[in-house]
């Protein structure tokens, strides 16, 4: 029995060696493979998609239907819809394959993270800012969404990589060494040999191009293409350098985004109309969204307290005088100038944040190290005070800060969808004509021809158009929203709704976390 156990003990020793070698050595596949865990887990508890949701994958069904079904909004960038219709044309389904892609397009994501963290950055760093965004509940979360977010990452993040590599080919150009003991950034000279003038064009060209798609993607990317190429303009080298990989980067930005500006003025008469459109409908609504200056602060640092440590950064910043490196200033700028311009936008929400989140994540990961390491120096030091909060306690602190709001951050309401209810009635009463629906939700699980109210601001005007031209009418109240002190929209929802009711048969009825769900004939 005594050379049994001692086999067994022998056996998870070696077990756990191995395991904690493979970790050591191979940080980033550990970090991927829990990355992995936690999305499948995510996924399989089903979560309903968002009303942006089911509107990409409506636009991509309107695209290869040419508009016989779908829905299309002008507003929407055109990436996404794009690979999402291509599957569905294929005869897959949009919904499954985009819960596919965005576990996909999560996972690089963390993967690009860690690669631009360690060459700008540290090893240390790489590791800590690519779990800490990797478990960011607003980041999981995005996992089987179907929202534009992760694409655009993707684009974004690689083509940030491809500039890294040629205009700061050494890892860390101000390489810091806080990973390790030191608590000065330390210059390594580079050993790396220079791209070449037409590999740093073509590297640029390509990153432009990355940026672009990253744009169209999600509009507001623009703000990463826009800051680099500040940097290139601001950057200190000859003019025709400059003005060479200005051109470069700029070309490479405009081919992709040239067609969608040509397709724009032929459809619209205007090339830029779906930004007009975009920067209208972020002004309606907006008492259903966060507002003031401070909304970000209390709604996502607050939420997620470890990311105040990104703020904590900027004290390093200025006094080991950061912006010199220009990598670390590209890492500051984004989220900065993405900050700013959310702060402007009337509709206030924390998803907007999380394409600015592998930066702040870096910028936190950064401050953690740099608090830990000057509470270590304190306390080693004979002639100093003793520090309050000893190294290791700090870092467990800031081990809690990042746990405690991931079970909470990844909870949200799980309402009915009524799918087998829908394909029920339509098989019953045999549609096959127009489907008047009060939200887009259906258009991802049908191929039928699926018109939205969109809200009580057009709700009233589109019943009254589509009039004995629909077969059958879905309704959920709580779709059709008035602000609280709007006595004249509730004037008119009240009179919608009496107007549905005695023109139509109500052939459905069920109450589900406060909404009232309604299915109607036409008389």
């Amino acid at each position: 029995m005594n050379q049994i156990a001692l086999r067994e003990k022998a056996g998870k020793s070696y077990l756990l060696s191995s395991l904690k070698r493979l970790v050591m050595t191979q940080p980033l596949w550990w970090i991927l493979s829990v990355s992995l865990v936690i999305r499948l887990f995510y996924l399989f508890l089903n979560y309903p998609l968002w009303w942006d949701s089911h509107i990409y994958i409506s636009i991509g069904k309107y695209i290869f239907s040419h508009g016989k079904i779908g829905i299309w909004e002008s507003f929407r960038p055109l990436i996404h819809p794009l690979i999402l219709g291509s599957f569905w044309k294929l005869r897959l389904d949009p919904v499954i394959i985009g819960k596919i892609l965005d576990l996909s397009y999560s996972l690089i994501v963390v993967y690009l993270v860690y690669n631009i963290a360690d060459r700008i950055f540290s090893r240390t760093i790489a590791i800590s800012s690519s779990i800490l965004f990797s478990l960011t509940p607003l980041f999981v979360m995005y996992t089987g969404l179907i929202l534009t977010e992760p694409l655009a990452l993707l684009w974004g993040l690689l083509g940030i990589v491809l500039i890294i590599k040629v205009l700061w080919p050494q890892p860390a150009t101000a390489k810091t060494k806080r990973a390790t003991e030191t608590t000065k950034p330390t210059i390594t000279k580079s050993t790396t040999i220079k791209p070449t003038p037409t590999k740093t064009f073509f590297y640029l060209g390509a990153a432009g191009i990355l940026l672009g798609l990253s744009f169209l993607t999600r509009f507001p990317q623009g703000i990463w293409f826009g800051t680099i190429f500040l940097i290139l303009l601001f950057r200190e080298e000859p003019w025709g350098r400059k003005l060479s990989a200005l051109f470069s980067l700029s070309l490479g930005f405009f081919l992709p985004v040239a067609p969608f500006l040509l397709f724009n003025y032929f459809r619209y008469g205007n090339a830029f109309q779906p930004f007009l459109d975009g920067s209208w409908i972020v002004t309606t609504a907006t008492w259903l969204y966060g507002t003031g200056w401070s909304y970000y602060f209390s709604a996502f640092f607050l939420s997620n307290p470890v990311y105040l440590l990104s703020l904590v950064y900027l004290y390093f910043f200025f006094r080991e005088r950061h912006w010199k490196n220009q990598a670390q200033l590209l890492v500051v700028l984004i989220p900065f100038f993405s900050l700013l311009y959310f702060l402007y936008v009337p509709r206030k929400e924390t998803r907007y944040l999380v394409t600015s989140l592998p930066f702040l994540a870096m910028l936190a990961a950064f401050a953690a190290l740099g608090v830990y390491h000057q509470l270590k120096m304190v306390s080693r030091s004979t002639t100093a005070r003793k520090p309050i909060v000893k190294p290791r306690a700090f870092l467990i602190l800031c081990l809690i800060l990042f746990l405690v709001p991931i079970p909470i951050g990844l909870y949200f309401n799980h309402p009915p969808t009524f799918e087998q209810e829908l394909r029920q009635v339509i098989k019953e009463y045999h549609i096959n004509g127009t489907i008047l629906a009060s939200d887009p939700s259906f258009v991802s699980f049908l191929d039928d021809h699926i018109i939205t109210l969109d809200g009580m601001e057009f709700a009233p005007a589109i019943y009254q158009r589509q009039r004995g031209k629909y077969q059958l009418l879905f309704m959920n109240e709580c779709s059709l929203i008035c602000a609280q002190h709007d006595q004249k929209c509730r004037e008119e929802k009240k009179q919608l709704m009496v107007a549905i009711q005695a023109e139509n048969r109500e052939i459905f009825k069920k109450e589900e976390q406060g909404c009232t769900y309604l299915m109607y004939l036409p008389k």
